[in-house]
């Protein structure tokens, strides 16, 4: 009987020094483990075109005790010019005349507003390009310290469907498919993974 209460004094012991290292956690936004990825389509089918944006910086409170904390305040600027789709002539007509049909900066604004609790969930997705802003809806997973969140966003309501009609002319053979049609599509899907820093005392 001795060694039965022992074993199950250890067990509480150990128990309660778990709940205790987890109560003395925090989690941090870590922007070196942070991307956001974009699939743009062409032709009448709908290939996906696939890029990211290489510079994105982050303002507000970015540390807190539970991971949803440390992520519901977050606002960050994208550099449109930081656009890399893995092809450099490509990325050059992007932003000369996709985002350069926009005046002014060239910083694409955005926060995350509505956001249920819970492991998975929606939240909306709020954006700015210059005097054009929009809110799209989202959905996130959480897999631990891991984020996932996508969503899809039309570039028409961000003031870009100049720059749509023209990257459309300048790579008019491009975005040709079977059908002979030459189409670039205003919608384009984009994802952000984030893995939050977890520090335990």
């Amino acid at each position: 009987m001795k060694i039965i209460h022992s074993i199950l004094v250890l067990i509480t012991l150990s128990a309660a020094a778990h709940l205790t290292a987890e109560e003395n956690c925090t989690y941090e936004y870590d922007p070196s483990q942070t991307s956001l990825e974009w699939t743009a389509f062409k032709f009448t089918e709908k290939t996906g075109v696939r890029g990211k944006f290489d510079s994105i910086k982050v303002v507000g409170k970015q540390k807190d005790k539970s991971k949803f904390g440390a992520v519901n305040s977050l606002q960050f600027q994208i550099d449109s010019s930081s656009v890399n789709s893995g092809v450099p002539d490509r990325d050059g007509k992007i932003k000369k005349f996709f985002f350069g049909s926009v005046k002014g900066n060239k910083k694409i604004a955005g926060s995350f507003t509505d956001i249920t609790a819970g492991e998975m969930g929606t939240a909306k997705l709020n954006l700015r390009f210059g005097n054009s802003k929009t809110s799209v809806p989202v959905n996130f997973v959480w897999k631990e310290e891991v984020v996932e969140v996508t969503g899809t966003v039309d570039v028409v309501t961000l003031g870009l469907q100049s720059g749509l009609g023209k990257l459309n002319a300048e790579c008019n053979d491009l975005h040709k498919g079977s059908d002979g049609v030459s189409k670039l599509w205003p919608t384009v899907d984009v994802k952000v993974v984030s893995t939050l820093k977890k520090i335990c005392k």
